[in-house]
Parts: structure tokens; C-alpha cells; sequence
């Protein structure tokens, strides 16, 4: 865009320049021709009126063909980044949204339906424990019972599904297509944070670090994953670097989400 700007921005200023030359000339001709007066310079009056008619003609072809000209500008954009964006499912995500709640406003519920959710490799009832809607639409369901993450279309009809080496307790989305699932399984002595990437109805298993707590409840927050066992508030960096215990609360042991 800026090339063509500098291109039609050069062509206008060549075009005034050749409009100041032709007027300069034809102001000195017309100067030169009222100076002279006398009959014995007859000869060079007519070279300069010869001459004026001249620049004249060049003048006026000059203001027909500037007249006639137009530039149309048309923008064809990059396929490559067409087709890019075409791939993601969004431009990013709302961190935080501020809304003035009415402590008056009554919630009721419209209606309800029911949908099973079991697969022919289920062990046993399948037992929902953390849902999580995706900016894709798509819907991820923690089965604690039979140790699996479940991905639904919109239908409610399970597309996917990935095993974890543990109970999966809760879902949280890092971005638009990965997913962390804490994983708890004391018998086991297993408390992890397992990532996952939901990619065109699939999903692949990433990477996971250990934890030395209960791993429960987990929510993301402007690059940062924040986790609780059954009494404490952890900070943890993406890599699974520990940052702070934020807080805990031991007076009742039975505070916080089901931990198996």
C-alpha cells in the first residue's frame, strides 16, 4: 500500500512540475512579445508568437490527457493469511468482564434434558465431575469414574475421548484448543495437571507435570494456573514451577471440591 501511494504520489508531482514549466513559458513569451513594439522586430514577434502557440497546443494536450486520467485502487489480500486465519477458532479471549449484578434478578430455569454420555469402554455408571464449554462450542466432560475426559459436539454426543492415569476432578481452558485436567488419586499417591489439545474433533495428550498436594479445583488467569487440594489455594506457573501457597484453610477438612 505504501509503495502504491509513493508511485501515484511521484506521478502527481511530475505532472505539476510539467503544468508550472508550461505556464512559466508561456508568461515570459507573453512578456517578451508586449516588449516589442518596434516595426524592425517584426521577424522576432513572429518566432515568439510562433512559439507561444506552440506551448499553447502543448498545454492544452497536456490538461486533456491529465483530465482523462483516473486511478483505481483495489486491495487483494494475502491467501496465506486468509487461509491461516481460517484455521483458528478465535482472536483471543476476555480476561475479565466487570458486570453490575442485580442482587433483586431471579434466575429460573427454563428447562432440562437428559444425555448419556457412556462409551462401550466405560468400566462402569459414568460419574460427571467438571464440565468446560470451549470457545469452539465444543463441550469437555471429566468422567472421574472411569478415569476419562469425554469431548461432545453440540449435540451432546461424545466424538472423543482420552484416558488419564487418574480420577479427573476439574477443566480449565489455557487457550482456545488446550485444556488442563487436574488428576487425583491417593491410593496411588498420583496428584498431576495433565494438558490436553482438542484439535478438529480429536483429542491429543500433552504434557503433565506432579504435584506434592491433593490436586482438585484449577482455574487459568493471565499466564498463571491457580489450584486447590482439599484445603489450600496454590499458584502455579505453566511449566508446573510452584510459585506461592496463597492460602489454606485446615478447619475443615472436608472444604473444597470431591477429591478421590
Amino acid at each position: 500500500m505504501l509503495d502504491t501511494l509513493n508511485k501515484l504520489q511521484a506521478s502527481t508531482k511530475s505532472e505539476a512540475d510539467k503544468c508550472i514549466r508550461l505556464r512559466d513559458e508561456l508568461k515570459q513569451l507573453r512578456d517578451a512579445t508586449q516588449d516589442i513594439s518596434d516595426k524592425s522586430k517584426q521577424e522576432l514577434s513572429f518566432i515568439a508568437t510562433i512559439k507561444c502557440e506552440e506551448i499553447i497546443k502543448q498545454s492544452k494536450t497536456f490538461l486533456k490527457s491529465t483530465l482523462q486520467d483516473k486511478f483505481y485502487i483495489s486491495f487483494q489480500p494475502n491467501s496465506e493469511i486468509v487461509q491461516y486465519l481460517s484455521t483458528l477458532t478465535g482472536l483471543g479471549k476476555i480476561e475479565r468482564m466487570m458486570v453490575q449484578d442485580n442482587p433483586n434478578k431471579v434466575i429460573t430455569v427454563q428447562g432440562k434434558s437428559e444425555h448419556n454420555v457412556k462409551i462401550s469402554s466405560d468400566l462402569g455408571e459414568w460419574d460427571i465431575n467438571a464440565i468446560l464449554v470451549l470457545s469452539a462450542k465444543q463441550i469437555l466432560v471429566a468422567d472421574t469414574r472411569n478415569k476419562k475426559v469425554k469431548l461432545l459436539d453440540q449435540q451432546y454426543q461424545v466424538v472423543s475421548h482420552c484416558s488419564v492415569t487418574g480420577y479427573p476432578q476439574d477443566l480449565c481452558d489455557i487457550t482456545p484448543s488446550e485444556v488442563a485436567v487436574t488428576v487425583n488419586e491417593n491410593n496411588k499417591n498420583i496428584h498431576e495437571v495433565q494438558l490436553i489439545t482438542v484439535n478438529n474433533r480429536q483429542m491429543v495428550i500433552g504434557r503433565k507435570f506432579q504435584l506434592q498436594h491433593e490436586c482438585v479445583g484449577i482455574a487459568f488467569h493471565q499466564g498463571d494456573m491457580y489450584i486447590t487440594s482439599a484445603t489450600a489455594l496454590y499458584k502455579y506457573t505453566l511449566n508446573g514451577k510452584l510459585v506461592s501457597k496463597m492460602y489454606e484453610d485446615t478447619s475443615d477438612v472436608d472444604t473444597g471440591k470431591n477429591h478421590c
